[in-house]
């Protein structure tokens, strides 16, 4: 006999914070009020799935990407640690060279043997190289990363950030190296390019889509019309996010992107982790218990204070988070007001993104930001107050 009977429920993998009572009767008076009205949606209590870590820190840099055919002997040592494309970066000879790539593809990482390899393998002297930073932090780590690979050579280099020349000039140094060019500021670049040839011996890095302003990035721009012979080198590699991160990014960016067509590709497993953690928040106060209940439950885990991000009304900015790098980044509040449809909203949810080593997740109320729609549905491992799509009859089932 055929009749028909009530949908089966959906099986929820095993919850890692249980509901509570509150939010339990909060959900059921929701889904009551709902139903009367006969909306379409209603949303369905779905417990947090437990966080994906991986087993260890991934280290991106343990092991070199097969290596170009031929380049196996080019700058041994020096540049073990690159992928074939750094390799042919690193290694190029004196000349202008720009270095245009998205977050997590290793620019930093490039640029600092670039500058040991120049001085140990080719001749440059260290006292005529002249390192510019974007920030404290970016100064810090190329000093300490060129100490350890050339030894007491490095003291001779000199490095900078770009706010220790906001009231004086550059050195006037016959080798140039620029980090993070997008964010250099246009009268430190005229400074330190004035007086130099198209045949300059200057190399920047840069990705001119995580430059948080208006408009095309100055000092990027000028870059191509002050060196127009310049090499223009893209990496394609990401070593540093997990594959569902990686695409979700590229499709916020993507409309708007300064280097259109750009491939990126991940280093990294396509399956290892899991989706984009979204929190469906009741309220404001809810989506604070969230973090918080995510805060303990990561550090059971062994993720360190530094390594977790919230980026927020509660957090840190995205402008501060984009210093660094965060096994887990989350993003709160991340709403249709907070976050619009606008270029400014893309650029920073895909610099926040692009943070992620491991885990991300971004939390909301309501419906949550336009943004998020673009991104495929099918990144994102929803929980919280889900909606659920309730259209269309009920279907029969066998007995």
């Amino acid at each position: 006999m055929r009749r028909p009977d009530e949908r089966k429920q959906p099986q929820v993998a095993s919850p890692l914070f249980e509901l509570s009572a509150g939010m339990r009767t909060t959900a059921e008076r929701r889904r009551r009020a709902q139903r009367s009205h006969h909306s379409r949606y209603v949303r369905e209590a779905v417990p947090m799935p437990e966080p994906a870590l991986t087993t260890r820190t991934p280290d991106p840099w343990l092991e070199s990407a097969p290596l170009l055919t031929g380049m196996d002997e080019v700058g041994a040592g020096l540049l073990d640690s690159l992928d074939a494309m750094q390799r042919v970066a690193a290694s190029a000879g004196r000349g202008p060279l720009l270095i245009n790539a998205s977050p997590g593809t290793g620019k930093t990482h490039l640029l600092i043997r670039r500058v040991a390899y120049l001085v140990q393998e080719l001749g440059v002297p260290a006292r005529q190289c002249l390192v510019l930073a974007a920030s404290g932090t970016g100064a810090a780590r190329i000093r300490r990363e060129l100490g350890a690979l050339i030894g007491r050579e490095a003291a001779s280099i000199t490095v900078a950030e770009f706010d220790d020349f906001a009231a004086a000039s550059p050195p006037e140094l016959g080798h140039v190296f620029i980090d993070d060019l997008p964010r250099m500021p246009m009268r430190l670049f005229r400074q330190v390019t004035e007086h130099r040839g198209s045949e300059a011996d200057i190399t920047a890095t840069g990705d001119p889509d995580s430059a948080l302003v208006n408009g095309e990035p100055a000092a990027f721009a000028a870059f191509g019309e002050q060196f127009p012979q310049a090499h223009v080198m893209r990496l394609s590699r990401n070593h540093r996010s997990p594959a569902a991160v990686l695409v979700a990014a590229s499709q916020v960016i993507e409309p708007i992107s300064r280097v259109p067509g750009r491939l990126v590709q991940p280093e990294r497993p396509a399956l290892e982790g899991s989706g984009i953690g979204r929190y469906f928040a009741i309220d404001a106060d809810d989506e604070k218990r969230f973090v918080e209940d995510l805060t303990d439950r990561l550090a059971e885990l062994g993720v360190a204070p530094e390594e977790f991000a919230v980026i927020g009304p509660d957090g840190v900015s995205v402008a501060e988070a984009a210093e660094g790098e965060f096994r887990v980044v989350c993003l709160t509040g991340v709403t249709a007001e907070d976050w619009p449809n606008t270029a400014a909203a893309r650029r920073a949810l895909y610099v926040a993104l692009g943070r992620t080593r491991d885990l991300a997740y971004v939390s909301h109320t309501g419906t949550g930001s336009p943004l998020l729609a673009d991104v495929d549905q099918g990144l994102f491992s929803p929980f919280g107050m889900v909606p659920q799509d309730r259209s269309g009859p009920e279907q029969p089932r066998l007995l």
